[in-house]
């Protein structure tokens, strides 16, 4: 498929699922914005299952080549909380400026069926380990309290980053850049708070 096709076929199918939802969206109609025949786009992807994790896997990986992953370990020690919070503000940058975040965020937290949740199954468990390992560093270095077990806080902050990003995509379209600038601010405060000792 041809990039200009391929590239269009992703933007499309991205906002159908983001406003239709997955079981609602219409495959038929994403064929047709895309100005493709069905034995064309058949001739791709199999089934609307196909397209979705198709369109996840490709947005996870366009998201992925504009963040700068910070290694664990590079949390060490005085830095822990000042560099956090600059990734943090990275990252909330890159996603105000990005469409794709937004569109890859609302395909994350729709109820798709099971062989189409392959690809954010993958992300989020890459996410939740990196998570983890940060705790872990951060414990080690005595940012991060330890009086609970450190799984249970890795599973507390997965979860509450989970939700902070739903609300947020779900409001995304009801507020200002500035309010949304304040909000993850207010977010990240909150993560601290839970975690510092």
């Amino acid at each position: 498929m041809p990039a200009a096709r391929r590239r269009r076929l992703i933007e499309v199918a991205a906002a159908e699922f983001g406003s239709a939802g997955y079981e609602h969206a219409s495959l038929n109609r994403i064929i047709d914005r895309c100005g493709m025949s069905k034995s064309s786009f058949y001739y791709v992807l199999s089934s609307k299952a196909d397209l979705y994790e198709f369109v996840v896997r490709e947005l996870i990986a366009d998201v992925a080549a504009d963040i700068d992953v910070v290694a664990p370990e590079e949390f060490a020690r005085d830095e822990f909380w000042p560099r956090l919070e600059r990734f943090f503000a990275s990252l909330t940058q890159v996603s105000q400026r990005e469409q794709k975040f937004l569109l890859l965020g609302r395909m994350f937290y729709l109820q798709a069926p099971d062989p189409a949740r392959t690809a954010v199954s993958g992300a989020l468990e890459a996410v939740q380990d990196w998570v983890q390992e940060v705790l872990r560093v951060g414990r080690r270095c005595g940012a991060v309290r330890t009086d609970l077990p450190q799984s249970l806080q890795a599973e507390l902050i997965f979860r509450l980053l989970q939700v902070f990003d739903e609300w947020t995509i779900a409001h995304y379209d009801e507020f200002a850049d500035s309010f949304l600038a304040e909000l993850a601010d207010a977010q990240f405060a909150t993560i601290r708070r839970t975690l510092a000792p």
